[in-house]
């Protein structure tokens, strides 16, 4: 069972409450699901103000869109539960930018109240719900995978790039938890594993310079390759737009309920960065600790199982082999000097010149101990 699992909460949801007057649906492809919610009447006027609210199922919630223009306030007063209302700012030093501009603190598993007031301008985009084991899901849940997840296992040369993307003016910010895996290499791959019925991938995709991807992603064994080029006849190209943010690289709406594995191959490359931002997929599990824990350790063929024998370290056998050689070399001392004695107090020996036998030579003058050679 994995221990994290994040729920994404489209703007249009009738979940959400807007107020304070008529927001805006504000329309553009660079939005998560094509658009966003705006106060457009707040943005306008220094003193009115839109307000939200909602009810939700779990232990956080974050909102993800544009902060307002500098010259609004940079601020929003925030109630949970019926509680003391606090102040909190959206931590944009150069507004107006794209981001995740509200974290809730963590909160009891359960059902919560969140109301914010003060919103002078700020979209919402899409926002994030931490599931708690006691969070209920259907098929109308999605469930968002950040490229850093551990769910999403990479092979190769990918790197993790925490730049801003840079779109158009009120358009430039961060990807979704402020980076993305890039690759540049052909054979670079990424897997996901996921319980669901449904499954997509998206990057930021840069329209600014020519050239080409191919990609294949393959989903239980069956391969969809796709091409991602610019052209100098690109109308995205020829506009001027630069950096796309949630840009979708692969879709699949007809899984059956299940176990699935999605794997994502580079194959070409020629002058573009292919940038994997999030996965999303419908989740065919009811709650968080019926979630499968699908991941699995990418094998390393340096490892190598572990032995059974019990090994004798290599300390204790070079100890052991210079012990017997001092003790080897201690006796043979010990008999040649014996050997010296008893031939001082003997009468000399005649050999005989037929004896098969002769006596050792004499020691050499040093310490140390010679290895001596057969016997002649």
């Amino acid at each position: 069972m994995s221990t994290e699992l994040l729920l994404v909460l489209d703007d249009k949801s009738n979940l959400i409450k807007y107020g304070g007057g008529t927001w805006n649906v504000h329309s553009d492809v660079r939005w998560s699901g094509g658009t966003c919610m705006w106060p457009q009447f707040a943005a306008a006027a220094e003193s009115v103000f839109g307000s939200l609210e909602l009810s939700f199922q779990g232990t956080s919630i974050a909102f993800v869109g544009n902060t307002p223009p500098a010259e609004r306030s940079q601020n929003v007063t925030v109630t949970i539960d019926g509680g003391t209302p606090y102040n909190t700012s959206y931590n944009d030093p150069q507004p107006q930018r794209y981001l995740q501009w509200y974290q809730s603190p963590v909160l009891p598993d359960g059902t919560h109240n969140l109301t914010l007031d003060g919103i002078g301008g700020t979209s919402v985009d899409f926002a994030v719900i931490s599931a708690g084991p006691g969070t209920s899901l259907d098929s109308n849940q999605k469930v968002i995978v950040d490229d850093n997840s551990p769910e999403i296992q990479y092979s190769g040369s990918w790197t993790r790039n925490g730049s801003p993307f840079v779109s158009s003016e009120r358009m430039n910010g961060f990807p979704f938890h402020n980076g993305t895996h890039q690759s540049v290499k052909a054979g670079d791959m990424a897997t996901f594993q996921f319980a669901g019925t449904k499954v997509a991938a998206f990057g930021i995709f840069s329209w600014a310079n020519t050239g080409s991807l191919a990609v294949t992603y393959t989903l239980d064994g069956s391969p969809t390759v796709n091409t991602h080029s610019v052209t100098p006849t690109t109308p995205e190209f020829i506009s001027g737009l630069r950096d796309h943010q949630n840009y979708l690289l692969f879709s699949n709406d007809s899984l059956p309920a299940g176990n699935h594995a999605l794997t994502i191959n580079i194959t070409q490359v020629n002058g573009l960065i292919f940038a994997m931002d999030y996965i999303t997929y419908t989740p065919s599990f009811t709650s968080l600790d019926l979630k499968p824990n699908l991941t699995q350790p990418l094998p390393s063929p340096s490892l190598k199982p572990p032995s059974t024998d019990k090994k004798v370290p290599l300390g204790a056998i070079i100890g052991a082999i210079v012990g017997a050689l001092v003790l080897l070399c201690t006796i043979l001392v010990l008999f040649i000097v014996s050997r010296r004695r008893r031939r001082e107090n003997s009468p000399p020996k005649v050999v005989s010149p037929d004896s098969p036998y002769r006596e050792f030579g004499s020691l050499p003058n040093s310490s140390s101990c010679t290895i001596l050679t057969s016997f002649q």
